[in-house]
Parts: C-alpha cells; structure tokens; sequence
C-alpha cells in the first residue's frame, strides 16, 4: 500500500475507479469505489448539488444500470413528476417537513417563529452536510459526524440539542411517511444548565442611578442619546416580567389598566416565544406605564413641530394611536429598536461596572426579567412557583433550572425561620 492510499479517506473515491456510464448521458454521471464499501457508487452533478448513493452491488454493469434509473429519477424528481416515496432524498423529506409544519402553523398550532427557525439552521448547515443523501442510508454515525463538525466552531450545547431535534423532527415525517422504519438515536447533547445574571437590590438602585445619570449627562450611544425612554424600559421590565422580544413588539393596544381590588396592567403581547397568554404587572408598571405614555405624547407634540420628520397617526390630542410602539415608537424597523436598546442599556452596564453578575455570569436586557422573577421569590409573600411560572409564561422547571438557580436559603431566612 503506497502512501497515497494510506492518507486518502475512506469516503473519497477512488480515482481510478470512477467510470463514466456512457453514450448518452452526461459526462457529471459516474460510477465509483470506495474504501469504506465494497459497492460500487453512482454520482451525478445537478442544480449546484452533488448527489450520490450507493447501488447496492459489487458488479460493474449492474451499477451502470441502477446509476441510470438514479439519473432518470433524478429528471422525474426534478420536474416534480416523482411521488415522494420513490425519492426518499433527506433534502426532499426536510423540505416537505416544513411544508407540513407551516400548515399547522396556519392553523394557529405552532408558533409562526418556527419555520423561520428551522430553515435557517437546514439552509446554512444540515441540508448542506446532508445533500445527495438518501435518508435510509443516514446513520447516528452520519449525525454524530455532523454534529462534532458543527460544534467545532463552538456553539453551546443548547444550541447543538435544536440541531438534533429538528433531524428528529425531519425523521419522523419520513417515518410516517414509510419512508424509513425508524428514527435513528440522536447523539446525547450533554446540557449544561447555567445561571442567569439577574441584579439583587443594591445592583438595581445602581443600575437606577447610573441610568439617571447617563440621562443627565446626555450619554450618546451610536447617534442615540440616552433618554427617560430608557429608565422607563429599566423600570417597566423589572415591574412586568416581559422578555426582550416582547418589548421589541410591544404596542399600546396590548395593554389595558386594570384598577379594581388590585391594580395592574394586563399585557398580551400578538406573538410570544411559548404559550400566548396574558401577563398581569406589578402595581408599580401602571405609574411607569403613565410615565411612558405622557413621554410619548410630549415626542410627537415635538415631531409635529418639525416639518421634516414624519406625522402621526393619531389626531387624538391627548391619546397615543393603540397601533404605536410602547418603547423607541419613532425607530420603525424594530429589530433595530431592539439592537438600539440593547446597546444602549450595555453602556449603562458599562458605567455601573455591572456587566457581570458576582457569579460570573453575564448581563444582557433579558437580566431584566431574570430579575423581575428573583424579586418575587425574593419579596413575594408565599409565592407559589406555579402562578409564578403561569405569569411570566414559562415553566416551574425552567424557573427552577434557570432563573432560581442563585436562589439561597440565606436570601429567604425570614421564611426559613418562621414559626407557626
């Protein structure tokens, strides 16, 4: 064995096997051996795609005739002449997947997010790894290969488990399918559960005071000047328990003051990243709430004022539209909203020395919310972790692996203590 055959992978062709099938039919089709099969293999070039499967023999001329019927598969498939079953192709099933889960999303069943999710992770990494592949012939080696060669440019391990589940998700459409038998094991993503940097109550009238005085001293980030809009933000999270995309989408038309035996503001945000339910305040959101709605008014009385800038809706004088934005109205593409609000509240972390938590663990808007829960486990008077977890739309596992996780029995001593 010469060292070219010693350095070559098993995977790649052997050169001097590759064969093309003849007259007639084009030059990118060919047969070839590999040293990790003693079946001869058929390749054909199309679309920007490299397509490849085994033919299942060890006789040249019998390959010659399977990589034909590939090829004219491959032309039916093509002109979408092919039923679904006769071109089990992982890329074909990955595709009719979506296809599938966006009807069940049209019927409010999923979560509008999802598909945009799961096409970004097959367009820029699985359909690109797994292409020409015939989903029978997928393998946990072939995923456990994927996923190591993902994980080289070091996502998290929450980020891996997404990868695994959605080729679950695409294994059990081709099972229901009879497609395939089974759905291969997944490599096990080990999990590591890491606290969220949340702020106790010495941090919070920190990062107060330091957001007052960026205010003060007209603190510029990126051609945005720190304003009460964003003491408003600090201050509104902390009392509402809402997530950074909530704020992003939130519009007056999602709240309404409720003043009775209590007084909270009910929020429904349009879309939520889990179940859509409503959100009940702490008190002390509405008086923010006001605040936020008499700044509003004042930034439009000053739009209105100016010739060049866009007018408002609303002809109402003293009520915002129902249809504005709740925080940053006047920035309209909202993704960059949020971009101006994250940067805006890591230069107050900056200024408070703040960025990371006494645990190491870092700080971002969504500390925020982190904090709104700690405060009521914290503070709260017999909070039970159900109506917690109902309220801020998440789970009692996930407050007890993330947002709890720095909770300790010295925070809560009065408890601890008490006596019947």
């Amino acid at each position: 064995m010469n060292k070219t055959e010693i350095s070559r992978h098993k995977s790649v062709p052997i050169p001097e096997s590759i064969t093309k099938v003849g007259r007639g039919y084009p030059d990118k089709l060919v047969i070839f051996q590999l040293s990790a099969s003693k079946f001869w293999w058929v390749r054909y070039y199309t679309q920007k795609k490299i397509l490849k499967k085994s033919t299942k023999t060890t006789i040249k001329q019998d390959a010659i005739k399977s990589a034909i019927l590939f090829y004219e598969d491959i032309l039916l498939r093509e002109r979408h002449l092919l039923p679904l079953i006769n071109s089990p192709y992982f890329e074909r099933c990955a595709n009719e997947m979506l296809l599938e889960q966006q009807r069940l999303i049209d019927r409010g069943e999923r979560n509008p997010k999802l598909n945009v999710d799961d096409k970004q992770k097959l367009n820029s990494d699985i359909l690109p790894y797994f292409r020409g592949y015939d989903i029978k012939e997928i393998t946990y080696k072939h995923i456990d290969d994927f996923i190591a060669q993902i994980a080289l440019r070091g996502l998290k391990s929450s980020t891996l488990k997404k990868y695994t589940v959605l080729i679950r998700k695409i294994f059990a459409f081709a099972q229901r399918e009879n497609l395939v038998d089974r759905v291969p094991s997944m490599p096990k993503i080990r999990m590591k559960d890491s606290a969220r940097g949340w702020f106790s109550n010495d941090e919070y009238v920190l990062l107060r005071k330091t957001t007052a005085l960026a205010i003060k001293n007209k603190v510029v980030v990126r051609s945005h000047v720190i304003t009460d809009e964003m003491r408003f933000l600090i201050t509104f999270v902390v009392n509402s328990f809402l997530r950074p995309s909530d704020v992003k989408n939130l519009r007056h038309r999602n709240i309404q003051i409720a003043e009775n035996a209590q007084t909270y503001l009910r929020i429904l945000p349009e879309t939520s990243k889990t179940v859509n339910t409503p959100i009940v305040t702490m008190e002390d959101a509405v008086h923010i709430y006001r605040d936020i709605v008499a700044l509003n008014l004042k930034n439009k009385k000053e739009l209105k004022s100016d010739e060049n800038k866009i007018e408002v809706k609303s002809d109402k004088k003293d009520e915002v539209n129902p249809d504005d934005f709740v925080f940053f109205p006047h920035l309209t593409n909202r993704n960059f909203a949020l971009d101006t609000m994250r940067r805006q509240f890591e230069a107050i972390l900056k200024l408070a020395n703040l960025k990371t938590a006494y645990g190491g663990e870092p700080r971002t808007m969504y500390s925020l919310r982190h904090t709104s829960i700690m405060f009521r486990l914290t503070k709260g008077d017999h909070i039970d972790l159900l109506t917690l977890a109902r309220n801020a739309r998440t789970s009692v596992d996930m407050i007890e692996r993330f947002y709890a996780r720095p909770l300790s029995g010295e925070m809560n001593i009065d408890k601890l203590q008490s006596m019947r």
